[in-house]
């Protein structure tokens, strides 16, 4: 079975223009997205415009004979949501936000839940876990949510809005707990782990997630595809992809003007020729 995996094609509505393209070239059995999925050219808010768009994408991959795998990220209106569960009944994609759902013989579990970030707009964000509360102490505009008349609502009390929400740890163990094997699980999970190079930003901070490189280390999954740091594969030396123990962990990043992705083969259990679009083959 051929994956092509990738994350944050939010760049511009050309990303997906290519991502079909590839699909197209590639022809892969399952195009797995790890979050980021909508244009914000326009902004946030003018996001719930470009569901028809989405959905026509999505039709052209089906087209391809390719099954689509998704889930939303930090920049994505929430207000989407049902519109990836209706997707999802109509099986135009599988949405597995907070899911387990079992496709080609494997159970795909999805976290779009993000440690405090400096931008904004803060509906996925969420505490590590219950005793972690961390929020950046860089703050590039008061945090905001919006409202269900897709209107920006201010937060007041950051700290205690993220104490009322359900932690990574907890979202990613609810999952856990669902799978049959977790050897044999994929899990889409938008923020990095800390520790593997796959969060440095362009100004050098290290912005990934404590919660999530627990999990994986303890869980110990197949595989794990992350986005949310575009840049990173640029900043760290084209580090893409690595092991966390037996886990293998993928993120491929997003640059501006064309598209990020890794093709491998998927038999048995067996994760084989990991290839970048742009990085090449993976040496382990």
């Amino acid at each position: 079975m051929k994956i092509m995996a990738l994350a944050d094609v939010h760049q511009s509505e050309n990303h997906w223009k290519m991502l079909v393209k590839a699909v197209q070239d590639n022809r892969p059995d399952l195009v797995v997205i790890a979050g980021d999925l909508l244009p914000k050219y326009d902004g946030i808010l003018a996001q719930v415009s470009f569901v028809p768009q989405l959905r026509e994408h999505a039709f052209n991959i089906k087209e391809c004979g390719s099954e689509l795998i998704l889930i939303l990220g930090n920049d994505d209106n929430q207000l989407v949501i049902p519109e990836m569960i209706k997707g999802d009944d109509q099986g135009l994609w599988h949405y597995v936000a907070d899911r387990v759902k079992e496709v080609k013989g494997y159970q795909f579990c999805g976290c779009p839940w993000i440690r405090d970030y400096p931008f904004a707009y803060k509906y996925w964000v969420a505490p590590d876990s219950s005793e972690e509360v961390f929020i950046d102490p860089v703050q590039l505009g008061p945090p905001a949510v919006i409202n269900s008349e897709n209107e920006i609502e201010l937060i007041f009390d950051l700290k205690t809005y993220l104490e009322k929400k359900v932690s990574v740890t907890k979202s990613l163990e609810d999952m856990a707990s669902q799978v049959n094997i977790l050897a044999h699980s994929i899990w889409l999970i938008h923020d990095p782990p800390v520790n593997m190079e796959f969060d440095l930003c362009a100004t050098g901070d290290k912005v990934g997630s404590p919660a999530v490189y627990r999990f994986l280390a303890e869980k110990q999954p197949l595989l794990s595809i992350h986005g949310h740091i575009h840049e990173a594969p640029v900043y760290n030396g084209g580090i893409w992809a690595g092991k966390l123990g037996n886990t293998m962990c993928i993120q491929p990043g997003q640059p501006e003007d064309y598209l990020h992705y890794v093709i491998f083969n998927l038999e048995n259990g067996n994760i084989n020729n990991l290839v970048h679009s742009v990085y090449g083959k993976y040496e382990n």
